[in-house]
């Protein structure tokens, strides 16, 4: 990934979750009482699920520019970088995986 795309998605992505932050924060404020049916039928609402997987998958992006950039900066043994890197795209890969089947539980 080069420095030009890097940055783009850095910034794509704060956008992103800016703006679904501000939507979720409306949407919460203008609900009279929460409850675990009520946040059900929220999430299973399409055009819901689908803004908050895609919040979902440009958090994990935004996680793997910042700490992939973090790690190139500041580990500088290979096998020490390679390592880590590896760990924290198992990871975000793991939590994307387990974000995706329990939004597709829900719908």
């Amino acid at each position: 990934m080069s420095g030009l795309s890097a940055w783009l998605i850095q910034r794509l992505s704060a956008l992103y979750l800016g703006a679904f932050t501000v939507y979720a924060l409306v949407r919460l404020a203008m609900v009279d009482s929460w409850s675990h049916e009520a946040w059900n039928d929220w999430l299973a609402a399409p055009l819901n699920a689908v803004t908050l997987w895609l919040a979902a998958l440009a958090l994990l992006l935004h996680a793997w520019v910042g700490g992939r950039d973090v790690l190139l900066d500041y580990v500088h043994p290979l096998g020490l970088r390679l390592a880590m890197l590896t760990v924290l795209a198992g990871w975000l890969l793991g939590s994307g995986i387990w974000f995706t089947a329990a939004l597709l539980e829900v719908m």
